[in-house]
């Protein structure tokens, strides 16, 4: 049975008409906060869902028909802190929904003067929040997400998915890569970039499942500009017509809408997994130096979920970072490929786990 956090607000919800979401962290991250934007919209209806979020994350939400409006924040950038506070109050917010837990989150929340402000008892600066949210660090994002609007409001839908809705001209661009590369042939496509080293499996690992599964299905190597050198490597390494990169050609919602395509995505635990989510499409997710236990696992889609076993030294960070602590990488470089490929065809087979 599904946790239901119970509500600890007992205002009237009649003139909740202006809610702002505010997550200014990762893709990811925005990603397993639509299934909230999208709750409020339905239980607090009829209002307005805003979104807070960093510039390179807004794109994500373009088209979305749970989100009003989008506000960039370039909290890294030098933007004034002072005008965005001054913008936000401007809103006339009635509502904030805070998922991201730091100190800028809570002032910026503050700054809207907001009669109902919900963030995570674990949040930075908390007390400045009207309401205080029990952090469930054994659920997943999704489903603690969702905990901040059911502590306003009654019947909330945990199994509710992410959700991203790529224009008709992102989606023709992702049918056109599809059919030049592959014809009317099915395919996936392999993500094997993430920002943190440590979340990252070995290149020679993802060029030998490429490599396999190209026998049965075409490849596509998906990832962002950074990403472009990797892909381009295991490409080569793979050394089959089938494995193909476009990695750093794409924005995040073509990416996605290409993603959508796919009959499965094979990723290490990064905002691909999340983008596969709201797609509908099928992941096979590699755990390094992080754990699903996080929370961070494929949501509503089927799945499987690869990593080593029995290390001790397993999780060793909340996000990964950019070198193994103890100089091994065993969780990564032990890992066999023959395991990935499995599980793949498994999930190929229409067999897999589902959130």
């Amino acid at each position: 049975m599904r946790h239901r956090t119970p509500r600890v607000w007992c205002g009237t919800l009649d003139a909740m008409r202006r809610i702002l979401v505010i997550q200014t962290a990762f893709a990811g991250d925005l990603i397993l906060a639509t299934p909230l934007m999208t709750e409020a919209r339905r239980l607090l209806d009829p209002c307005e869902v805003d979104v807070l979020c960093i510039p390179s994350t807004a794109p994500l939400l373009a088209g979305h028909p749970d989100v009003a409006s989008i506000i960039p924040y370039d909290k890294r950038g030098g933007e004034s802190v002072i005008s965005m506070h001054r913008a936000l109050r401007r809103g006339r917010y009635d509502v904030i929904l805070s998922p991201h837990r730091s100190l800028r989150s809570a002032l910026l929340s503050r700054a809207t003067r907001a009669p109902v402000r919900v963030t995570f008892d674990r949040s930075a600066a908390s007390r400045l929040s009207s309401v205080r949210v029990p952090y469930r660090g054994s659920a997943h994002e999704v489903e603690r997400n969702l905990d901040l609007l059911a502590a306003i409001a009654d019947g909330v839908n945990y199994a509710c998915a992410p959700r991203l809705a790529p224009p008709e001209t992102d989606m023709r661009t992702a049918r056109n890569i599809a059919a030049r590369m592959f014809g009317s042939a099915p395919f996936i496509c392999m993500a094997p970039g993430s920002v943190w080293a440590t979340k990252r499996w070995i290149p020679e690992g993802f060029a030998k499942v490429a490599r396999i599964l190209a026998d049965d299905i075409g490849v596509l190597l998906v990832g962002g500009p950074d990403d472009r050198a990797l892909c381009e490597g295991i490409q080569a390494a793979a050394g089959v017509p089938g494995v193909v990169s476009v990695a750093g050609t794409l924005t995040l919602l073509e990416s996605a809408a290409l993603i959508g395509l796919a009959s499965l995505v094979i990723s290490n635990d990064s905002a691909p997994v999340h983008l596969a989510s709201a797609m509908g499409t099928p992941v096979v997710e590699i755990f390094g130096a992080t754990s699903p236990s996080f929370g961070f696992t494929p949501f509503g889609v089927p799945h499987a979920i690869v990593q080593m076993d029995g290390l001790s030294c397993r999780p060793c960070a909340i996000h990964g970072g950019d070198a193994c602590p103890i100089r091994t990488f065993a969780c990564m470089r032990t890992l066999a490929p023959e395991v990935v490929i499995t599980a793949a065809r498994r999930l190929l087979s229409g067999t897999g786990d589902r959130t």
